[in-house]
């Protein structure tokens, strides 16, 4: 007899469990670079797991209320995309975008970025506490659009 067959509802729900537990972890990945600047971290770094953790969450958040988004890191398009009502909605967080995409191309590259424009360790910070307060209201909106993590150990 093969594996059991996994509903929609319960695919969904497994689907935003693995989106929040990517969040989670690049939030932790940016607190602890930030934690360890003295060992040669760079903020960008710490400001990219920042994004992504913002990211990962609003995804869940759509996958739950079954929004299509397009794969696309722009936060500003993906929050705009959450229903009304969700508090996440309330945030700016859409000029995290930036620690996604652009800085990734390096000085000389064909996208040339000026050292200068790079993120300094109060910008990495900055990003992080946006990230925190994004990851709360997200868990919020979740919890009242009736999400609660699966008790049945999806391991």
């Amino acid at each position: 007899m093969g594996p059991r067959q996994r509903s929609p509802d319960e695919l969904r729900r497994r689907a935003v469990g693995a989106w929040l537990a990517d969040a989670c972890a690049d939030l932790a990945n940016a607190r602890s670079l930030a934690a360890h600047r003295d060992e040669g971290t760079t903020p960008f770094a710490s400001a990219f797991h920042a994004q992504q953790a913002v990211e990962k969450g609003v995804k869940a958040l759509l996958v739950w209320r079954a929004v299509d988004f397009p794969a696309r890191h722009d936060l500003g398009l993906l929050v705009g995309l959450v229903p009304a009502g969700a508090t996440m909605r309330e945030l700016n967080v859409g000029g995290l975008t930036v620690y996604a995409v652009e800085q990734r191309h390096v000085a000389g590259s064909s996208n040339p970025m000026s050292l200068i424009e790079r993120p300094t360790w109060d910008e990495a910070e900055e990003a992080i506490s946006q990230a925190i307060d994004a990851l709360s209201r997200i868990s919020a909106d979740l919890a009242s659009a009736g999400w609660a993590p699966s008790l049945q150990g999806d391991g």
